[in-house]
């Protein structure tokens, strides 16, 4: 049974209807406009190339996530890892991640540009201070980008289940009436990078770094190329 997202108010003006937590279903308007305004042909033409290019997308992401964290983060801590333990480890990591995908499709009360905002938040609350600092900077430290890290990941992830799945109804209408907002994903995403960026500095002036002599070698390819007579 098709779902008519666009309803009348009884005033003749058309409105969005709204999901079970009570925020505005945005993800059903464009497929509720598509079902009026066009024929059935074209609108199995638009799903056909939606569908290619969301498995696209899901396929890459997937297969870059999975490898670089067996290689860069599971292989090097394993003693012994040969090239076919290396492809079951990834194997496994694409079927866990596919199944958080599926997980993630199947809540109806986060509409797409919300998990967008995680996501995105997660990741530039997580690398933003370590990138920018790194790019310039011989003195940051590795524990200042596993606080960077955890700290950015770790906020995204407690604002996702106390906003994100419409669980907290009542916190969520007491975070949204404040100043900032609190219940929204982009301002979440805003302080997780704010954070990054105090944090790396701070930890890297309490530690150190452990092998100055690697960090040099990085920083020569800043060294300006010696001229030949």
């Amino acid at each position: 049974m098709q779902r008519n997202t666009l309803t009348e108010d009884g005033s003749g003006k058309t409105v969005i209807s709204t999901l079970s937590n009570g925020k505005p279903d945005f993800d059903a308007m464009i497929p509720s406009l598509l079902h009026t305004a066009l024929p059935d042909i074209l609108i199995g033409l638009v799903v056909v190339l939606v569908l290619s290019a969301s498995m696209s997308t899901l396929s890459s992401l997937v297969l870059t996530s999975s490898s670089t964290l067996t290689i860069d983060l599971i292989k090097p801590n394993l003693k012994k890892c040969s090239d076919k333990k290396e492809m079951l480890i990834m194997r496994v990591l694409i079927a866990v991640f596919l199944v958080i995908s599926v997980l993630l499709a199947f809540n109806k009360n986060a509409s797409i540009s919300t998990l967008m905002s995680y996501s995105w938040g997660a990741l530039a609350g997580a690398f933003l201070g370590p990138f920018m600092y790194g790019l310039f900077s011989r003195k940051i430290t590795k524990p200042a980008v596993w606080t960077s890290f955890i700290l950015g990941i770790g906020l995204t992830l407690v604002h996702m289940f106390l906003f994100g799945f419409g669980w907290n109804p009542e916190l969520s209408k007491a975070a949204a009436s404040l100043p900032l907002n609190l219940a929204s994903p982009i301002n979440a995403g805003a302080i997780a990078m704010l954070l990054s960026l105090i944090v790396v500095p701070v930890v890297s002036a309490l530690t150190k770094v452990k092998d100055p002599k690697h960090v040099e070698q990085v920083f020569t390819c800043y060294a300006a190329p010696e001229k030949k007579d």
